[in-house]
């Protein structure tokens, strides 16, 4: 029996990957150039955080 493959999000034009681990953690990878910090804009914040909100109320369900 094979486990299905998470959704993975992208976020900030794909810098930061999130998803849901298949035991119900929220992991996030960040994939920028050169293991640098990742800036986020305002709005790129606001989503990154409504995602994040999103899957935690999708874990309760």
């Amino acid at each position: 029996m094979s486990e299905e493959k998470p959704r993975i999000h992208e976020v900030a034009d794909g810098e930061i990957d999130v998803w849901v681990d298949p035991g119900g953690a929220i992991c996030l990878k960040v994939r920028s150039k050169n293991h640098d910090p990742v800036e986020l804009s305002e709005r790129e914040a606001l989503a990154l955080a409504q995602l994040l909100t999103e899957l935690v109320k999708s874990q309760r369900d």
